[in-house]
C-alpha cells in the first residue's frame, strides 16, 4: 500500500447532527409516513430482530453492550514511555479480540456527530444533546463480511451477514476500551445503535482503505465486504496515515455499484464537496426508500457491496489482482475487465434462502415515493 490522500480536504469542515441521520430521518417521519410505517414496523426476519433493537430489547445483545462502552478507569495508570510499541500492542490486542483490521489515527473533530440522534436516543428522550468527546485519539477496527452471503442481496441472508458484522465488530470494541482502561486511560466504545462518531471517515484517516464512490470504504484484503467500529482514547499511541491501494483509482474508472444499484443513489458522475470533503455523494434518501420497498423480501440492500469488482474471496488471485491495481491504472482496467467476463457487468443475485412469507410474496420492487 502506498501513503497518500485519496479524500481531499477542501474547505471548512462541518460536524454532522445525528438526528438528520437517514436512519434516524426514516424512523421519526422525515422521509414521509409510508416510509416511517414500514421502516418501524417490526420484522418478518428473526436474525433481524436480534441484531436490531425492536419490541425485546434483552434479546438485542448489541443493546446490553450500550451499558459497557464506558466505565470506571484504574487509578493504577501504566506510564507510555514508547507511543510506537503501545500502538503496536494496542493493535494487537484489538485482533485478539476479534477485529480483522486495526488502525489509529488522531481524532477529528469533525467525525464526531454535534449531538446526539439514533432511533433509540430518541425512544430513551435524550436526542438533541450536545456530544462532547475531548479524546485525542481514534482506534478503527474492521471485521470481514461473507462474501458468499452478500451475493444474495437484496435478501433476507445479505440483511443477516450486515447485522452480524455490526455483533461482530462490537465486540472488539468494547472489549478493547475496557482494556485501555484497566492500563489507566479513559476510552469509549462506539458501535452501532451506541455511536458519537463516523466510522468511515476515522477508517479512512487510520489507514484501513479509502472512501469509494458509494460511501463506504474499500479496504485491501476485503474490499466493501466490511463493518467498521470505532474506540477513543487518551492512551498515547503512534499514528498511522492514510493509503492509496488504488480503489479511489478503481472507482473513478468503475461504475459497477452505481449501474446496479436498485434506487440509483450512487452518482455516476464525479465528486463533489460535502461539509468541506471532496467525495462522490449518495443520495441516501433514495437508498433508504428502495431499503423499505417490499418489507415481505428484505429489510436493507447491500447490492453495492455485492457487485464491487473490489469485494471477492480474499485469495491469492484477488489479492494479486488488487496489489497490482494499487501500482498501475492499466492493472485496474484489467481487473475491471476479468470482473466484467466472469461476472458480468450487472451480476444477479444468487438464489435466495430464508424466505419467511411463500414465494417470496413481493410487494413492489420499486423505492416508496
Amino acid at each position: 500500500m502506498r501513503k497518500g490522500i485519496t479524500t481531499r480536504i477542501v474547505g471548512p469542515q462541518e460536524r454532522f447532527d445525528q438526528r438528520n441521520q437517514m436512519h434516524t430521518q426514516a424512523a421519526i417521519g422525515g422521509v414521509g409516513e409510508k416510509v416511517k410505517e414500514r421502516w418501524t414496523k417490526e420484522s418478518i426476519d428473526p436474525f433481524r430482530r436480534i441484531f436490531y433493537p425492536e419490541k425485546r430489547a434483552k434479546n438485542v445483545p448489541m443493546r446490553s453492550w450500550r451499558d459497557v462502552a464506558d466505565g470506571p478507569i484504574n487509578p493504577e495508570r501504566m506510564p507510555v514511555d514508547d507511543p510506537e510499541t503501545m500502538a503496536a500492542r494496542i493493535k494487537e490486542a484489538g485482533k485478539f479480540l476479534g477485529a480483522d483490521l486495526v488502525g489509529i489515527c488522531e481524532l477529528n473533530l469533525a467525525s464526531v456527530y454535534s449531538h446526539t440522534g439514533l432511533r433509540i436516543d430518541f425512544a430513551k428522550g435524550t436526542a438533541g444533546e450536545e456530544i462532547k468527546l475531548p479524546h485525542r485519539y481514534a482506534i478503527s477496527l474492521a471485521v470481514e463480511m461473507n462474501y458468499k452471503h452478500l451475493r444474495y442481496s437484496p435478501g433476507w441472508i445479505d440483511n443477516a451477514e450486515v447485522g452480524l458484522g455490526y455483533l461482530n465488530v462490537a465486540k472488539p470494541a468494547v472489549a478493547l476500551a475496557a482494556y485501555i482502561r484497566e492500563l489507566g486511560y479513559p476510552a469509549r466504545a462506539h458501535f452501532f445503535i451506541n455511536e458519537w462518531v463516523l466510522h468511515v471517515p476515522i477508517a479512512v484517516d487510520a489507514g484501513l482503505g479509502e472512501l469509494s464512490r458509494n460511501g463506504i470504504i474499500i479496504t485491501a484484503p476485503f474490499g466493501p465486504r466490511v463493518r467498521l467500529s470505532t474506540v477513543t482514547t487518551d492512551l498515547p499511541l503512534a499514528v498511522d496515515s492514510p493509503v492509496d491501494i488504488g480503489a479511489v483509482s478503481t472507482c473513478e474508472i468503475c461504475k459497477k455499484c452505481a449501474e446496479n444499484c436498485p434506487s440509483q443513489a450512487i452518482p455516476r458522475g464525479g465528486k463533489e464537496i460535502v461539509r468541506g470533503v471532496e467525495k462522490w455523494k449518495v443520495d441516501a434518501e433514495r437508498c433508504i426508500r428502495f431499503w423499505v420497498a417490499n418489507p415481505n423480501r428484505w429489510n436493507d440492500c447491500a447490492r453495492c457491496i455485492a457487485v464491487c469488482p473490489w469485494s471477492r474471496p480474499n485469495v491469492w488471485y484477488h489479492r494479486f489482482s488488487t496489489k497490482a491495481a494499487a501500482r498501475s491504472r492499466a492493472a485496474i482496467k484489467i481487473l475491471l475487465w476479468v470482473d466484467d467476463i466472469i461476472r458480468g457487468k450487472r451480476p444477479k443475485p444468487v438464489i435466495k434462502w430464508l424466505e419467511y412469507t411463500e414465494g417470496g410474496s413481493p410487494i413492489s420492487d420499486k423505492p416508496v415515493e
